[in-house]
């Protein structure tokens, strides 16, 4: 028995050692395959190729927002295309739109585990203010054939607001209320205002801006707005007892003017940031489907002129402390609206002290000249403004739209 194991091992000894003269032997032979050290790295690629195949990732992703712009300015970003798979990886650039240009446009082969760039450079341009531009990247990777890399943001002009629109939504007029926001200047010389003011004159003293010194940027110092070189912020505020109804109009910023010679006329530059919201009051018009209570337009509807026109609607007031409210007529416009109507205002008996009532009747009377405020614009209607006692609702606005025929 033991013989018998010794002639085994020895067999075994024998064989390990002739393997390794053959393989000595036959390494550098030539073959249909190659030479044998070939064949043995081409297995192992292929065992690797399967598990980990060439794929290419895009550091920081492969979409770019670079906030704001100025027209007419260029602008460049690097994209980082790294082999992140176990076999190497060609990149080369494919198509781009005409606003975006790739820096390098040479074939690359990235074995695994480097990495390159794939620079775009793109010019703010054109008549629109969002922009959004592409640029195409193929790959011999596994399911990556194209990565396209989207370049997006928005194109200012001299100056931007931000936010773009102030809107204060609905607000309870009893109340003071503001909004802070920012003015960028993509200009190299000083953002300098000199004034502000409202763009309708009867709520100008109600709605007001505040604003503080201008102040210098650096490049890129903040990325939404990289090419900005100066800001100021400012408040827009509402005092208390705005007019019930909606509010919609500018806040114009007047800047310096600025001569290059003192003999110069030069008109001011002007800014303007729309201002949007909805005044909440202790009033209320109660007239059924003839009021649209978002707009404040009363419909007194349509008829001849040899007949004229009539209606009523009631107007409900919660009082201030017992305060004994009143209720008068203030402006009618344009002057045809006031010589065609004819407006009574009655406290309706018996309410109570903090809640009253009050009648108003609008009234054309028969034969009176052909007139028509349709209310397809903002113009075409007619505009009456009630006016109170109460602190938190002074006035209290109205449209009205109606067509006198022949």
């Amino acid at each position: 028995m033991r013989t018998l194991v010794l002639v085994f091992v020895c067999l075994g000894i024998g064989y390990g050692i002739a393997v390794s003269q053959f393989q000595k032997r036959t390494a550098d032979i030539e073959n249909v395959m190659g030479t044998r050290r070939d064949m043995e790295a081409a297995i192992v690629e292929a065992k690797t190729s399967e598990l980990q195949p060439g794929k290419i990732e895009v550091v920081g992703g492969t979409e770019l927002d670079f906030g704001t712009m100025r027209l007419g300015t260029k602008r460049a970003h690097s994209f980082i295309f790294r082999n992140v798979g176990g076999t190497p990886v060609e990149v080369v650039y494919k198509t781009s739109s005409c606003k975006c240009t790739v820096g390098k446009k040479d074939a690359k082969t990235l074995k695994p585990g480097e990495q390159t760039t794939v620079d775009l450079e793109w010019l703010a341009e054109g008549t629109l203010s969002d922009f959004a531009q592409t640029a195409t990247i193929a790959t011999t990777a596994l399911d990556q054939q194209e990565i396209k890399l989207t370049i997006t943001g928005k194109i200012g002009q001299a100056h931007v607001f931000d936010p773009p629109i102030i809107d204060f939504r609905e607000f309870q007029s009893s109340e003071e209320h503001e909004i802070k926001g920012r003015l960028y200047s993509f200009e190299d010389a000083p953002l300098e205002i000199a004034s502000m003011h409202w763009s309708e004159k009867s709520l100008s003293e109600k709605i007001n801006c505040a604003i503080k010194e201008y102040k210098k940027l650096e490049k890129d110092e903040i990325p939404a707005y990289a090419d900005a070189r100066y800001y100021v912020d400012f408040t827009i505020q509402l005092s208390k007892g705005m007019p019930a109804g909606p509010i919609s109009g500018t806040m114009i910023f007047v800047k310096k003017s600025i001569k290059e010679d003192a003999k110069q006329d030069v008109k001011p530059e002007q800014v303007e940031l729309s201002v949007s919201g909805k005044s909440v009051s202790p009033i209320r018009v109660i007239a059924g489907p003839d009021f649209n209570e978002d707009r404040n337009i009363f419909t007194l509807g349509s008829a001849k002129t040899g007949v004229g026109l009539k209606k009523s609607f009631i107007l409900s007031l919660k009082s201030e402390a017992d305060k004994n409210v009143e209720v008068k007529l203030g402006d009618v416009t344009p002057a045809t609206a006031k010589d065609a109507l004819k407006i009574s205002i009655n406290e309706v008996k018996g309410t109570s002290a903090k809640l009253k009532m009050f009648s108003v009747t609008l009234e054309i009377p028969p034969g009176s000249p052909t007139v028509e405020f349709g209310g397809a614009f903002g113009k075409d209607f007619a505009k009456i403004v009630l006016e109170t006692n109460m602190e938190s609702a002074p006035q209290f606005p109205m449209y009205i739209k109606f067509r006198i025929l022949e």
